[in-house]
């Protein structure tokens, strides 16, 4: 029974996890539904991209404004739904001319443990469902900040490794320029030589 509590209330989450490309003067937004008493969390990080930095606003239900920045690098948010409604998360690389940003973000709502208490759901277990759906709440969250950072590091890694390729290519190529040109520098003196000291006999 306990199981099938848990299979199900890992179903009831809903956790968003993105890498996205914002082009410059561009503004990108995210939606998601949240009851009140629900806990709302969002994060951020830009990884590539100019100063690394981007724009970002947070808006409730009812054009309602929450957060607002103009230059953000990193961040992290988490609040307690008020009212019930879609809840607005936008990015926006408005102060870049040229440059696009990459940035990876979560968008994470966790119902409140009143919801699985409810009279019309309630069973025998409701105080160890409840305490579950606690401790998914927080595994869920850990889980999401650790997967973040995972993607951000294979992300740095792969930048990485194209710029230790690009070294290695480049040390490669002059290993066999640098020998040819001074082959082809001996072959030329010694025929420059060769001519230079040639005895012309005049019939």
């Amino acid at each position: 029974m306990l199981s099938v509590i848990v299979i199900i209330l890992l179903l009831l989450e809903s956790t968003w996890g993105f890498i996205i490309t914002v082009d410059a003067h561009e503004t990108m937004c995210f939606y998601d539904h949240a009851h009140v008493s629900d806990k709302v969390t969002l994060s951020f990080e830009v990884m590539d991209g100019g100063f690394k930095d981007v724009g970002v606003e947070i808006w409730g239900p009812g054009d309602d404004p929450l957060h607002h920045s103009e230059q953000d690098t990193t961040g992290s948010f988490t609040f307690t739904a008020m009212k019930d409604g879609q809840y607005m998360l936008c990015f926006d690389n408005k102060i870049s001319t040229l440059t696009p940003k990459v940035l990876m973000f979560q968008f994470h709502v966790a119902r409140a443990l009143g919801y699985y208490s409810d009279p019309s759901k309630r069973r025998d277990d409701v105080v160890e469902q409840a305490r579950v759906q606690s401790m998914i709440n927080a595994l869920s969250a850990k889980l999401g900040a650790v997967k973040m950072e995972q993607e951000y590091m294979h992300f740095r890694y792969r930048g990485h490794l194209d710029v230790s390729d690009m070294v290695h290519f480049r040390v490669t190529a002059w290993s066999v320029f640098g020998p040819m040109m001074l082959l082809i520098m001996a072959i030329l003196e010694v025929y420059y030589l060769k001519h230079f000291f040639e005895v012309k006999q005049v019939v």
